[in-house]
């Protein structure tokens, strides 16, 4: 019946948002989601204690660079953590029968829960940036205050570059969201989901290394191989802006709407996958 009533439905986006913003819910009141925040929170304020080990560099780079640090890490295992708990959860307990029992495609369901975990992380680097914004604002104030002959020209952070970053970090935390959704729509348990994101994100890290090996090697069947990895699996090290902004180098818009576009045809890709992938798998 469900079947039936599902070939004379319409996809609905409105269905896609009810699920998202469930998931949003569910998420955000998981104790992981508030030991996350809290560590991380920490963590950046832990910059304080060691900014006079910054290895010569100046000190609000060093805040800057402990934040972007902590934005990429801990939003890149919370991203991890939450979709596979989440979405093979749905499985596990059987929630997901009973909601897909409705009139709903599967598609509906995958898109929603993507939605859902993606916004959530995006919540947490937001709440991440509002931290760091705060930390270099009060320490500027407190150097400025001290060393006023510095600062004849104003403040030297630009402020608007963390939230450059903040964007961009939730590029990358969009693709990894649709890859551990793949992995959980045939994953027996949402420890093998997990790892393979963990794996996912090491390798994407270093896909930039088979894309300079591509031009290197001479045999035609490396080429193959190294042009296979290159092409499907994500390059995260595209992502790696914040040595730059850290520096003060302004990056264009064109750099920005190239890194969306890449991110919106990965996450397409996995995700298409990931809906073939449910419907073949039996609840």
């Amino acid at each position: 019946m469900a079947t039936e009533a599902n070939e004379r439905l319409r996809w609905s986006l409105g269905r896609v948002m009810a699920i998202a913003g469930n998931t949003f819910r569910e998420a955000v009141r998981m104790k992981l989601f508030l030991a996350m925040t809290a560590l991380s929170i920490f963590a950046l304020a832990s910059s304080f204690l060691f900014r006079e080990f910054n290895f010569g560099s100046s000190e609000l780079k060093f805040i800057a660079d402990f934040g972007f640090g902590g934005m990429t890490v801990f939003g890149s295992a919370l991203a991890i953590i939450v979709t596979a708990q989440l979405f093979y959860g749905e499985i596990e307990h059987r929630t997901a029968l009973t909601l897909l029992a409705k009139p709903i495609f599967r598609s509906e369901f995958v898109l929603g829960k993507f939605l859902g975990t993606w916004a959530t992380v995006a919540c947490f680097l937001g709440m991440m940036t509002v931290c760091l914004l705060l930390a270099l604002w009060w320490r500027e104030t407190g150097i400025m205050a001290e060393y006023p002959e510095e600062f004849q020209d104003g403040r030297i952070v630009n402020y608007g570059d963390i939230f450059c970053f903040a964007g961009v970090q939730s590029f990358r935390i969009g693709i990894l969201c649709a890859v551990v959704i793949l992995f959980s729509t045939y994953a027996t348990s949402a420890l093998f989901a997990m790892v393979m994101g963990v794996l996912i994100w090491i390798v994407g890290q270093l896909q930039h290394i088979a894309t300079e090996a591509w031009g290197a090697v001479d045999s035609w069947i490396l080429k193959g191989i190294y042009a296979l990895a290159s092409y499907a699996l994500p390059n995260f090290h595209l992502f790696d802006v914040g040595d730059r902004l850290a520096l003060g180098e302004s990056l264009s818009w064109v750099l920005y709407a190239k890194l969306f576009v890449y991110t919106l045809l990965y996450a397409s890709f996995y995700l298409a996958v990931a809906a073939a992938s449910f419907n073949r798998r039996e609840l």
